[in-house]
């Protein structure tokens, strides 16, 4: 907000924040959108006038440079130019002049700093390697990693000695987002409604201010808000509402693991744990690593040609010793399909023995790899997109649908081959109702930070909701893979889960019907007790040899 005759009036929500005693590390305020974030961020060291101090150093920080000179240039001008502060633009720092031992104004330039900063990745943590800030602000938390908020905040966030300042962190953002994950654990998920203080590691604390449009409604047009009523719900409740539960929509923003009033039923990927039946197809799909996460995901496959992931288990900094007895005790209970990892497991390291070697020796069981081939992981994720599609496919109006032509179609036998031919029938092929869509659901106890429940996975639904787009991109083209982050190694499983799932598809649905036919036939003895006849006919499904099949991801035609 501009300042109204030279006042800056905070709101409730604000002055809460702006209150906060000292020896609270961390305070991180928002929630919606125009609940004044940026401005109390630009004011927090003015309003305790540690401007005054010379030593103070403040670094008000976006993710980009770009982000900076949009909104936050302008708006930090309408307020420290009225101190006497002036502006380097190269270098986005401002500098107050520095008050002399008599109270009056002593040398320009000389005195407290502002920097409007930004740490676009991780290793650009290091360009404040030299500095003791006194307030460390990020502003769009959510749009940075866990590591570059924990850096600053734990390595850099320092008042120089004997300086009367304080050493503290006070961030503002919104649902979505990069850090979305991290942001919501740490700050969100121990107090959604926010005011209480949590105590961290080393006694640090920290706490939430929960802040939406409405506390600042004074100050923000109203056709803001009107608009966001119009939004889809999912989008309205993250930002009007600051829900950190709702899906704001970064990479997979048809995500869903709560249900909207104005979406379909079936607009659901979670699902409440029920037990799957033991001739279902399963398989294991893990990402390992040490530093990094090891992920195992245990999928199933349903007759309806659902993938289901009804179980995880992860562990950090563990030893393949260790973890992978777990995994040989489930395997050997459950008896999956395959078990598979990434394929960097079968690297060379050095070693005697690679990590995939290692990992079928602990298990007892050879294991599989994945297919890490260029553009495998754009592929993944548009498949991805597939299976959490939960909107049915356009229909085509009958007038569009061409005639069949059986001239046409003998010319491309003979002309074009086989994969032409059969390609053009498929379009006059009836097509089948959707009635498996999304083709992904994920178990999720009714409790849904419930994590120690065998049956749950929250960890895969968060990795899924922290996917954004590589900002990178290439030869200057919009990026279309999903930028890696720290906690990212649930989403690689699920991509490879899906790329895994559709050669069990047929097998499933084989399998469906060999026991409906069983069923029948004991059915038909209860009535007719009729021995010979049913081990005869028991003998044929057993001898029934199984399905040929190819395994399609796409249609060629999409008609109804």
């Amino acid at each position: 907000m501009i300042l109204e005759k030279g006042i800056w009036k905070p709101n409730r929500k604000q002055e809460q924040f702006l209150s906060l005693p000292l020896t609270i590390k961390e305070g991180f305020y928002g929630g919606g959108a125009g609940s004044g974030k940026s401005d109390v961020l630009l004011l927090y060291g003015i309003i305790h006038r540690w401007h005054e101090n010379p030593a103070f150093k403040q670094v008000f920080m976006r993710r980009t440079r770009p982000d900076l000179k949009k909104e936050i240039v302008g708006r930090s001008r309408d307020y420290y130019a009225r101190f006497g502060a002036t502006y380097n633009g190269t270098d986005m720092i401002w500098t107050f002049p520095r008050l002399d031992q008599y109270g009056g104004q002593g040398l320009a330039n000389a005195g407290a700093q502002i920097f409007l900063a930004h740490c676009e990745e991780e290793k650009d943590v290091h360009n404040f390697d030299s500095m003791e800030i006194s307030l460390f602000t990020p502003d769009e938390l959510t749009n940075c990693t866990e590591y570059i908020y924990l850096y600053i905040t734990f390595e850099r966030n320092r008042a120089p000695k004997d300086s009367g300042l304080p050493s503290i962190t006070r961030g503002a953002g919104m649902p979505g987002g990069i850090g979305h994950t991290f942001v919501k654990k740490r700050f969100v998920d121990p107090y959604p409604k926010g005011g209480r203080k949590i105590i961290g590691r080393g006694g640090n604390k920290r706490i939430y201010i929960h802040a939406t449009l409405e506390d600042n409604k004074d100050h923000i047009d109203p056709a803001y808000s009107q608009s966001l009523d119009g939004r889809p719900e999912a989008e309205k409740k993250a930002k009007k509402y600051g829900d950190w539960s709702a899906y704001l929509g970064q990479v997979f923003d048809e995500f869903r693991d709560k249900r909207y009033p104005d979406e379909p039923p079936n607009a659901l990927h979670t699902i409440k744990p029920f037990e799957i039946p033991s001739w279902w197809p399963k398989f294991v799909i893990g990402d390992w690593g040490f530093a990094a996460m090891t992920y195992i995901g245990f999928y199933a496959i349903s007759p309806q040609k659902r993938l289901y992931l009804y179980r995880e288990i992860y562990w950090t900094k563990t030893k393949i010793e260790e973890w992978a007895p777990v995994i040989k005790d489930f395997a050997e209970r459950e008896k999956p399909k395959a078990i598979k990892f990434c394929k960097s497991a079968g690297q060379d390291r050095g070693q005697e023995h690679t990590i995939q070697q290692q990992i079928e020796t602990a298990i007892g069981r050879p294991i599989e790899l994945t297919d890490n081939s260029a553009g495998s992981r754009v592929a993944g994720k548009m498949l991805l997109h597939e299976y959490l599609r939960w909107k049915f496919k356009p229909v085509i109006p009958a007038a569009e649908i061409p005639q069949y032509s059986e001239e046409y179609a003998m010319w491309l036998l003979r002309n074009k081959g086989q994969i032409d031919y059969k390609s053009y029938l498929s379009l006059f092929e009836p097509i089948e109702p959707e009635t498996n869509i999304p083709k992904l659901q994920i178990f999720l106890c009714e409790d849904e930070h419930h994590e120690g429940h065998p049956n749950c996975c929250p960890i895969m639904i968060d990795s899924i909701k922290a996917c954004s787009y590589d900002k990178k991109g290439k030869d200057g083209k919009a990026a279309e893979d999903v930028a890696e982050f720290e906690g990212d190694d649930p989403y690689d499983d699920i991509r490879y889960a899906c790329d895994s799932a559709e050669r069990y598809f047929e097998e499933a649905t084989s399998e469906f019907e060999k026991i409906q036919r069983q069923e029948e036939l004991t059915r038909k003895l209860q009535a007719t007790q009729d021995w010979t006849a049913y081990y005869r006919n028991m003998r044929n499904i057993e001898a029934k040899p199984p399905m040929q099949f190819v395994a399609r991801r796409f249609h060629r035609g999409i008609r109804h």
